[in-house]
């Protein structure tokens, strides 16, 4: 069954493509899309300057459309846009790290919630099984890229059963946000995968059990908090 699943373990759904899908079909999108993609993969790192004229030239556009999808990541907190400096990848500190998860504590709960209360909640949850099984093999073979890339999905893919765009978006965000906290350090924050603790959650989904799936999902995301914390404390 392992092998089968090795066979299968596919590329992870970036960041970008879990944005609505009619954001998809423009020049600036692309370049937007590129963008946060290499961040959030730790292709480019926070605190390294982006420089117009390389972007424009390794993403074949206008130096325009590098500025409107600078704008947006700016807006979004993937990068800063500082007066005479340029653009540089958004480095997180210790303050933002807390708030980011305290709100998505309560988001996640509330998601819990709501997902309890769909009729079918057992049927729909298949995929994310499966999601959890290359999770599993992208953290065993040291696949930090697609590892991440899953960790992501699986936040965002629980939201989306809602059929929530608003929802779903803001998750997206949070989530690309809670990436460069981890870029940070250059390295994982866990020191075992989450793929067992997702697995729980979806776990006691599936069983309706509704006051134990929020405290597993609150104690999964402090975890993360709480090791981050800790490193922001030693550095």
């Amino acid at each position: 069954m392992k092998n089968e699943l090795e066979n299968r373990l596919i590329e992870a759904p970036a960041a970008s493509s879990m944005l609505p899908e009619e954001r998809h079909d423009s020049e600036l999108f692309r370049v937007y899309a590129a963008i946060l993609d290499a961040i959030t993969d730790r292709v480019l790192l926070p605190g390294k300057k982006l420089t117009e004229s390389d972007l424009c030239r390794q993403m074949n556009c206008s130096r325009s459309t590098v500025r409107g999808a600078l704008s947006l990541l700016a807006h979004d907190k993937i990068v800063d846009l500082l007066p005479n400096r340029g653009a540089f990848v958004h480095e997180p500190d210790a303050k933002e790290t807390k708030d980011v998860y305290e709100l998505r504590i309560a988001l996640e709960e509330m998601v819990m919630e709501m997902l309890l209360d769909l009729p079918d909640l057992s049927s729909r949850l298949g995929p994310l099984y499966e999601m959890i099984e290359q999770e599993k093999i992208a953290f065993e073979q040291g696949d930090k890229v697609n590892w991440v890339r899953l960790v992501n999905a699986f936040h965002v893919e629980l939201v989306r059963l809602l059929n929530n765009d608003v929802l779903t978006e803001m998750m997206n965000s949070l989530c690309a946000r809670s990436s460069l906290m981890i870029a940070v350090f250059d390295k994982p924050v866990r020191r075992n995968g989450s793929y067992e603790e997702h697995k729980e959650i979806l776990d006691l989904l599936s069983e309706g059990k509704r006051a134990r799936v929020c405290k597993t999902m609150r104690r999964h995301l402090g975890g993360c908090q709480e090791r981050l914390n800790q490193q922001f404390s030693n550095n």
